[in-house]
């Protein structure tokens, strides 16, 4: 748990085998909501959003490794530029062909026997 930072997960209850036919997100907070009012004794509604996702291991494992891979990207290209946003699709194909225009560079000048 990373103090400084909240994220979804850290609010988010895994179901494991739920029965074939609860589908519905309403019905799921319902019984969230009534069980943490039993829990707190708050009468007041707890849970304010609830989805559902069924049979999904291969998103979520697909969604870990494309937070890796952009980890990776974000500290390699730390070194070139500052990028704010990996989100901006412009802004890290610019930042790519920078980093790798470089990288180019140093490999021609190692090869040349120059310093980097």
């Amino acid at each position: 748990l990373d103090e400084g930072k909240t994220s979804a997960s850290d609010y988010s209850i895994l179901v494991s085998n739920p029965p074939d036919d609860a589908v519905d997100p309403e019905e799921w907070r319902e019984f969230f909501d009534g069980l943490l009012g039993e829990l707190t004794g708050e009468k007041q509604q707890q849970v304010t959003l609830c989805t559902i996702a069924l049979n999904n291991h291969r998103l979520l494992k697909n969604l870990v490794q494309r937070r890796k891979d952009l980890k990776l990207l974000k500290t390699l290209l730390s070194e070139t530029c500052e990028l704010s946003d990996m989100n901006d699709g412009a802004a890290v194909d610019a930042a790519v062909t920078l980093y790798m225009e470089q990288k180019i560079e140093q490999d021609a000048n190692v090869n040349d026997g120059q310093p980097k």
